[in-house]
């Protein structure tokens, strides 16, 4: 339908799509009086449904996104409050050692 509203040809455009000139033509009645509504098929939807369906996707991406975030969150405060001891030589050492341990150096 876009092809004719641009210029081409109703015979053209029945040629090029293997089409009777006669159905092109009530094809293009009809979307000229219902728009992309005329022809909602699984393949072609409104814009308006598309654009449902990605703010949806993205809606279920933020709330997965913020989830992780929040775990991160907590988990990077557990470790600041709670360090792991760091090897040295195969030796474990405590904050306070490790401390003492560069003061001699």
């Amino acid at each position: 339908m876009r092809e004719i509203d641009s210029g081409k040809g109703m015979a053209e455009v029945a040629r090029m799509y293997q089409l009777s000139p006669k159905r092109l033509e009530t094809w293009r009645s009809e979307w000229r009086a219902k728009g992309d509504l005329a022809f909602p098929g699984k393949g072609a939807q409104p814009q308006s449904k598309l654009n449902a369906d990605r703010i949806s996707e993205l809606e279920r991406k933020i709330g997965q996104q913020t989830m992780e975030i929040d775990f991160l969150k907590k988990a990077l405060r557990r470790f600041r409050e709670h360090p792991l001891p760091v090897a040295v030589n195969g030796v474990s050492m405590s904050k306070s050692k490790r401390r003492a341990k560069r003061g001699q150096s």
